[in-house]
């Protein structure tokens, strides 16, 4: 769309953080992980605060990024940040998102960093 054109209604929350975003999770899938951490990060950068649920998502995905690119530290804790705020919103999905970030985890599950996140999201209730 060029500036003037009517948006449709139904393409008004599209914006480049969606877009960043959307990308995050296709990288993400497609095990690409270096794309998903850059794609993510700049959607985190990009959409603001009021939209938490979307930020919990993107965090989760750039947490799943991180731990394919072997940045067990950086996983855990992008990871912990998201399950707090997960038992915070009480949202279903938010907690199906942490739960698939903790069944990649299982590899890992004697490593310090996962023994780390797994006290804190115990800690959580």
């Amino acid at each position: 769309a060029r500036p003037g054109d009517e948006v449709p209604h139904w393409a008004r929350f599209f914006d480049e953080a969606q877009l960043a975003d959307e990308f995050g999770h296709c990288h993400r899938d497609l095990q690409q992980f270096r794309a998903a951490a850059q794609h993510a990060e700049r959607s985190l950068q990009l959409r603001a605060p009021v939209y938490a649920r979307s930020r919990l998502f993107c965090r989760v995905v750039l947490a799943t990024a991180r731990l394919g690119l072997g940045e067990l530290d950086q996983a855990c804790q992008l990871a912990a940040e998201a399950a707090g705020q997960a038992a915070e919103m009480r949202s279903v999905r938010a907690a199906e998102y942490v739960r698939d970030f903790e069944r990649r985890l299982e590899p890992y599950r004697d490593a310090a960093p996962v023994r780390g996140y797994r006290d804190k999201v115990a800690a959580l209730g």
